[in-house]
């Protein structure tokens, strides 16, 4: 009986040391099929140009071809103005065509998520969305090397218009000496760089808030990225209640927020139309809560560049002002008819396009 329950035992070891192998060795499996699985599916997308996710943004926009090239495109037309005149703007700056060609091409396939040769509302949005993501982290990350590069002349913790001055000129090829020694009205200097250095200084005096000679490193980046600090939206949000808010009550009514004579109405627009856009924006983009008033966190996250509605808004004028056979998508030949425009807009380029508007 002794011998009998000993190789019981044993056998019972024996299977206690087997199974873990045995679980293992199911799991392994159970992953390999899962990655096998994983990649005939992936082929398959590749394959059948099957797409990944909907396409569909739940927007604010009505995202239709006939919107855009109706309603929107008369009510957005001072908009697409502004993106005529930024588009003027990077022709003088002697861009080289084949350049800009090659630019848009990458950014039409990689935006073109279902492969089919043309960027729809939704996809246009898309694309732009994630190129405002991808500049103001990026906006974020400069602002701390440059702070801290900049600041050396004490080390402190604070840039002085001196230092930063500095780091202007030297960054435009001129020697420590000639630093030192310049003229403070710079009346030597090229035109453009004396116009470049009275824009600095206006954004400076608007940065900076404690110390007008000195900034932070959070003044640091309202002046350099004021669409990524926050600082520079909650400013935004407070003079925007100040100035509409009526009975002071620290919220804004719909009537507040959309009232012509306290707002600048653009000139493409009657007074009823622009209320009307004001109040369609307050009731299905801002008043997240629907309890019929904006409070200041409505309007902060209304006003964030990272809200999808700016994005959307972007695609939608450049639609309107590229899609001339009106049938409400875009194909690579239409963007390249209007390549200036495009090169200069959030698709592109985020960090112009947002320094223009603030």
């Amino acid at each position: 009986m002794s011998l009998w329950l000993a190789l019981q035992t044993l056998h019972g070891r024996g299977l206690q040391k087997l199974l873990p192998k045995m679980q293992l060795h199911g799991r392994l499996r159970i992953w390999v099929c899962l990655a096998l699985a994983y990649l005939i599916i992936m082929g398959l997308v590749h394959l059948f140009h099957l797409p990944l996710r909907s396409n569909t943004l739940h927007s604010h926009y009505d995202m239709t071809g006939e919107y855009v090239m109706a309603k929107h495109r008369a009510s957005m037309q001072k908009e697409m103005e502004k993106l005529e005149v930024r588009a003027k703007a990077a022709e003088k700056l002697h861009m080289d065509p084949e350049e800009q060609i090659n630019i848009l091409t990458k950014i039409f396939k990689k935006s073109d998520e279902n492969a089919d040769g043309e960027l729809d509302l939704n996809e246009l949005s898309s694309a732009i969305s994630k190129k405002i993501k991808e500049h103001l982290s990026q906006a974020l990350r400069e602002n701390f090397y440059m702070f801290t590069s900049i600041d050396n002349n004490p080390k402190n913790g604070r840039i002085s218009w001196e230092e930063y001055h500095a780091y202007f000129l030297k960054q435009r090829g001129y020697d420590d000496a000639f630093i030192k020694n310049h003229k403070e009205n710079h009346r030597h200097m090229p035109r453009e760089i004396k116009e470049a250095i009275m824009r600095d200084k206006a954004a400076w005096s608007q940065a900076a808030r404690d110390d007008p000679n000195t900034l932070t490193i959070d003044e640091f980046l309202s002046f350099r990225h004021p669409e990524s600090s926050h600082a520079t939206i909650l400013t935004i949000v407070e003079e925007t209640i100040g100035r509409l808010d009526m009975d002071d009550d620290n919220e804004l009514t719909p009537q507040e927020f959309s009232d012509p004579s306290m707002n600048e109405v653009p000139d493409d627009m009657t007074l009823q139309e622009f209320q009307q856009e004001r109040l369609h924006e307050f009731k299905t983009i801002i008043d997240t809560d629907n309890n019929g008033k904006i409070d200041r966190r409505e309007l902060l996250m209304y006003i964030d560049p990272r809200n999808v509605h700016h994005a959307e808004k972007e695609a939608v004028l450049l639609l309107g002002a590229a899609d001339v056979d009106h049938d409400g998508v875009l194909n690579l030949e239409e963007i390249l008819d209007k390549r200036e425009m495009f090169i200069v807009s959030k698709l592109v380029d985020a960090a112009k396009s947002f320094h223009d508007e603030f």
